[in-house]
């Protein structure tokens, strides 16, 4: 049985966007209110790019995958007055267990999801930036740790080789 195409109006306005986030590139499908594509391409995945090509243009419904670039994206294009939905592409399917995976591919999926339903994203929230800058730190200090240890092993049973031991050291705990 054919599902009924309900499609739901977009709060903020008439283009859908779906956006595959890649490290340096980041491809895109612009969909019209019918759902045609409008223009598909590949952007520079940097705010400068980001704000040349979506900046302007109105309001729109933005579809983006969660990865590395989402959280500073996400705020960006929210910024620019977006409707922006950052989908969890784990959990959809037809991008996760796809034979055609690509990134144009992704971002033309994206786009029809967003317009027609944005649940299909199974969407989630990120951390507000600030609360990401301190985690990141956390991990950050939590990692030169491991790496000191590691040093500090790899040297003593390195000397121990050699037939000698290193003397205890103090640790002074930084602030």
């Amino acid at each position: 049985m054919r599902q009924k195409n309900t499609m739901v109006k977009s709060q903020s306005g008439q283009l859908t966007v779906g956006i595959d986030l890649g490290d340096k590139f980041s491809h895109y499908c612009i969909l019209d209110r019918a759902g045609e594509v409008l223009e598909e391409g590949r952007i520079r995945t940097t705010a400068d790019a980001l704000r040349t090509h979506f900046d302007n243009r109105g309001p729109m419904r933005l579809a983006i995958e969660t990865g590395t670039h989402s959280t500073w994206v996400n705020e960006l294009l929210v910024g620019f007055g977006h409707e922006v939905f950052v989908a969890n592409t784990r959990d959809i399917p037809s991008i996760s267990e796809s034979n055609s995976k690509s990134d144009p591919n992704d971002a033309e999926q994206l786009a029809p999801l967003a317009r027609v339903d944005p649940k299909l994203l199974h969407p989630i929230q990120h951390r507000s930036l600030e609360a990401q800058a301190d985690l990141t730190l956390i991990r950050a200090r939590a990692k030169l740790v491991d790496v000191r240890t590691t040093l500090i092993n790899t040297v003593r049973s390195t000397v121990k080789c050699l037939g000698h031991r290193l003397p205890k050291m103090r640790c002074r705990q930084l602030s």
